[in-house]
């Protein structure tokens, strides 16, 4: 929003003047912009209406208002010389209407612009300032009277709601800048009009519920019988339906913990259904679910039964999978879906399948042979493999998918296994490439390529010890000794990229890494899974590996320490089988045995590449956030794909707060540079951005003798704030980058906090000291006392946006609400975290705040009722120093002392979508019927996913 219009208090109007103003607005604008010129006038109707009004303004619009004329201009000039207020909607409609120009023409010449509103939409305006209009050149929705130089006095008030159809009152983001829209007619400042307005829906609630309650008691009374009887009807369904909704959430519950069988495809379907059908939304549960499959991106589903093995495309579109009936199956990665028939021909059960690296071919295992087939038309290639020994266990294509390396083991009447063998093959011709290599202690269970397809990596054993050992693979001569460390079998092997190493998986449990070329064992073992280490594989830099088990968990490790790198990541039933890194390294794509899925997992690291993010801040357009680094950089971030935007923005020394300007187009960041070879101190800074180009604008605004802490904007945009660490208070001018006044001083310590009040007529500033103050912005003198409550520093001062509470945080882990016309507590303090707290944010409705802090995660808060909004959301690794809303409310970014910046979803809408999106289907009927009800009708909880048929393929 630009600056604000002149504003005519409605209360110091004459008589005479009320008498004249018929109309409080007159709406200007295209036909084609109907609906928003609707919305406008419903708005203006509504906000601040009292009870027993009709409408709080009356707006003149000529679909409600325009009596039929054969003299139109005359009726339309009458009408807006009986209003006070213009109001012109500008869009690429608009320009091209003559009409609204030549009413805004006769608006100017007849009242001149002082008491003229634009409301945005389609389009942009850049005020030119040094001419006094809109810039032709820059501007796609300035009427043609709008770019004529001097044409108005200052840039005008305007609003944008491009983003905000359908344009509905009821919508708060509308409400909100409608509201900006009335205030100035009402002669009110925003935040007092916000507040009535309130009040008065509160009012208008309560008496309506009184007045509901009323016609149904006369109602009851008058047909007492039926509606008793249909009003027990509905309670009984309803509490029904809510029961239902809570046993689902109950098991979905245990099910994503492990405690009950189902598995997290059926807990995230069930609590989804129990959003859909509960009379109470199961809130709390979506938040839940979120939070618990944080790192799962994708739950490809099948619909295949009893799968002994199963593995995804390298394109990532394709799910193959070996059954007990001797099948191979093709899914659709994205919607589960069978793709032609099945391939048959394997001999017994499949118990392996793999996609060669270029994703054209799959080879498949079973008994005592391989085939090979093409991927497109599941047509076989060439003529079946089949190996001297025994049955076939393990199975892999050479890099360049020209060999594929069996290995099979021979099992006595008893039961024991004698001895194993390994053999390579022409992947085209299914031809033997020399004789196999049986140097094996027992069964063998994995084999694998190195990258350059030069050797082999076995993993064998019996049911004492395993081994791991190296063969080459042209002349099938072993190339050291048996590496023997596992207790036990050795179940899965792989190399590293660079072949240097070797990553074990093991029945002990354990995976280990071996050095490929002296078999020496690096480093300690890796324990952590509860049972056999199914599958390993290295991330394609070899900094990482994955490794999945029996347990049905998947786990990250650090392939230089062994540690563990983060919380396992669970959801199969069964043994996972497979475990792959994509391309990038940024997923890992695993696959459960039996069950029949495979399972995306999101293992990037959002870093800024900054150090410690010190602060975040929005965009007041949303569509970009800035973060700010202990190493003194600035980055732009696009939220909508959690990508940089530009270079890092350099500066000097550590970057402690920033914020945009209310227009977005500058950022202003608040630094101290440490002490130097030249300098014996330390000095803060504040510095100017252009958000666009990423340069600095002037040089940066020296006083400060020590850290800048905190840094923010005035509503309007002209001037900056200050606080620093010499507990001084300092104010701007932003265009002249000059100070303003004196600093001003109370605080004992260091101030670590600032904000302006909406109206930017208040400033509230939190210190070390343990006091939180307000001051007035204009003649930068304190306010009464200080607010004190807090036990120790406060670290974060934040205002609602109606400019009703202040919020604080503190070290003592609390945060606590203040009146600002009183300063005094608004209710009791909020118990936040067991430890410090190190920010805190007001939403956009003024209701709930975000606050994090040292235990690393993030959490919402319901400032009406004084309670928790769900779980904490924890993803960081150390103290989180920064929160920020988006401004639609809809997501909270955050930086931390790691290094990292996540994003997380916080409207129910959001969750319930991030829970469809890891889906690939909805629930069944027949799975409906028996995880939900009979009794209920089926609800397509995820729309636009697959339906599946109830006599969908199962595999056998």
């Amino acid at each position: 929003m630009c600056a604000q219009a002149a504003q005519v208090p409605r209360q110091q109007q004459t008589r005479g003047e009320e008498e004249r103003f018929e109309y409080d607005a007159f709406i200007s604008y295209a036909h084609d912009d109907r609906p928003v010129a609707a919305g406008i006038q419903k708005g203006l109707h509504r906000i601040g209406r009292r009870m027993g009004q009709l409408q709080a303004l009356r707006v003149f619009r000529d679909a409600t208002d325009l009596i039929a004329s054969p003299d139109l201009w005359g009726r339309v000039t009458e009408a807006m010389g009986r209003a006070r207020y213009l109001i012109v909607v500008l869009s690429p409609h608009s320009v091209a209407s003559g009409w609204v120009n030549k009413e805004v023409t006769h608006w100017l010449e007849r009242h001149g612009p002082d008491r003229l509103l634009f409301v945005v939409t389609g389009g942009h305006l850049t005020w030119d300032e040094a001419s006094g209009r809109f810039d032709p050149d820059r501007s796609d929705v300035a009427l043609p009277v709008l770019t004529q130089p001097g044409i108005l006095a200052a840039e005008p008030f305007y609003v944008d709601v491009t983003e905000d159809a359908p344009w509905d009152p009821a919508s708060p983001m509308f409400r909100e800048k409608i509201t900006d829209l009335a205030a100035p007619i009402h002669g009110k400042p925003k935040y007092a009009l916000a507040g009535e307005d309130l009040r008065e829906q509160r009012r208008f609630r309560r008496l309506r519920r009184a007045a509901i309650t009323g016609l149904v008691l006369l109602t009851v009374l008058a047909v007492a019988a039926a509606t008793l009887a249909f009003v027990q009807r509905q309670e009984s369904i309803r509490q029904r339906n809510q029961a239902i909704a809570l046993r689902l959430v109950s098991e979905a519950q245990s099910m994503l913990a492990g405690a009950r069988p189902g598995g997290d495809a059926r807990a995230l379907k069930q609590i989804l259904a129990a959003q859909s059908i509960g009379s109470e939304p199961e809130q709390a549960a979506l938040l839940d679910a979120v939070l618990a499959r944080k790192e799962l991106l994708d739950i490809a589903e099948t619909t295949a039964t009893d799968v002994k093995d199963i593995a995804l495309s390298p394109d990532e579109q394709r799910i193959v999978t070996g059954g007990a009936d001797g099948t191979v199956r093709l899914w659709d990665a994205d919607t589960g879906k069978p793709i032609d028939t099945p391939m048959t021909g394997n001999q017994g059960e499949v118990v392996i399948v793999r996609f060669s690296p270029d994703g054209r071919r799959i080879a498949s295992g079973g008994a005592t042979t391989v085939r090979v087939w093409d991927a497109d038309t599941g047509a076989p290639l060439g003529t079946p493999m089949t190996v001297a020994l025994g049955e076939v266990s393990s199975v892999e294509f050479s890099p360049d998918g020209r060999r594929i390396v069996t290995g099979s083991s021979e099992v006595a009447a008893s039961g024991l296994v004698n001895h194993g063998a390994v053999q390579v093959w022409n992947a085209d011709t299914g031809a033997p490439l020399g004789a196999p290599m049986t140097e094996h202690d027992g069964m063998i269970l994995s084999v694998a390529f190195a990258p350059d397809g030069r050797r082999l990596v076995v993993g064998s054993g019996g049911p004492v010890h395993g081994a791991v050992r190296v063969w080459d693979a042209d002349t099938g001569v072993p190339t050291g000794a048996p590496m023997t460390e596992h207790d036990g079998m050795v179940v899965s092997v792989a190399f590293a990229p660079d072949g240097q190493r070797i990553a074990s998986g093991g029945g002990d449990g354990t995976v280990r890494l071996w050095d490929a070329d002296t078999g020496a064992p690096i480093g300690e073992p890796m324990t952590g899974h509860a049972g056999a280490v199914a599958s390993v594989a290295f991330a394609p830099d070899g900094t990482r590996i994955v490794s999945g088990g029996a347990d049905g968990t998947v786990r990250l490790w650090d392939a230089d320490t062994g540690e563990l790198l983060g919380e396992p990541m669970i959801g199969h039933e069964s043994w996972v089988v497979s475990t792959t890194f994509s391309p990038d390294g940024q997923r890992v794509v695993s696959g459960g045995g039996d069950e029949g899925t495979v399972r995306v997992w999101d293992v990037d690291i959002y870093s800024a590449g900054q150090g410690s993010v010190m602060s975040v801040a929005f965009a007041p357009d949303g569509r970009r956030f800035v973060s700010a680094g202990a190493d003194g950089t600035l980055q732009l971030w696009d939220p909508d794909i959690g990508a940089p935007i530009g270079e890092l923005i350099s500066g000097q020394g550590v970057v402690m707060s920033v914020a945009f300007s209310p227009d977005g187009r500058r950022i202003v960041s608040g630094t101290f540079a440490p002490a130097s070879e030249s300098t014996t101190f330390q000095s803060g800074t504040v510095q100017l951005w252009d958000a666009d180009t990423h340069q600095p604008i002037g040089e940066p605004m020296t006083g400060h003798q020590d850290h800048v802490f905190s840094v923010v904007f005035a509503p309007d945009g002209r001037q900056i704030a200050s606080g620093g660490s010499d507990g001084t208070i300092r104010l701007w001018d932003t265009d002249t980058r000059q100070p303003i006044g004196e600093p001003m001083t109370g605080h004992r310590d260091a101030v670590v906090s600032v904000a302006f009040a909406p109206d930017g007529r208040q400033i509230a500033s939190g210190g070390s000291d343990g006091t939180i103050r307000l001051w007035d912005a204009d003649t930068r003198q304190p306010i009464g006392e200080p607010m004190t409550g807090h036990q120790g520093e406060v670290t974060t001062v934040a205002f609602a946006p109606d400019g009703q509470r202040i919020a604080s945080s503190g070290i003592d882990g609390t945060i606590r609400l203040w009146d600002p016309e009183t300063r005094q507590p608004a209710g009791e303090p909020l118990n936040g975290q067991a430890g410090p707290l190190a920010s805190v944010a007001f939403a956009p409705d003024s209701r709930r705040i975000a606050y994090a802090g040292y235990d690393r995660s993030v959490r919402l808060w319901d400032t009406d009722i004084g309670m928790p909004i769900g779980p904490p959301m924890s993803r960081h690794a150390d103290m989180v120093r920064s929160v920020a809303f988006s401004p639609n409310g809809g997501s909270i970014v955050s930086g931390g002392l790691d290094g990292q910046i996540w994003q997380w979803a916080i409207t129910p809408a959001a969750w319930a979508a991030n829970l469809c999106g890891k889906l690939t289907m909805n629930m069944s009927h027949r799975q409906w019927r028996e995880w939900v009800s009979p009794d209920i009708d089926y609800v397509e909880v995820c729309p636009g996913l697959p339906i599946p048929t109830d006599d969908a393929p199962t595999g056998k």
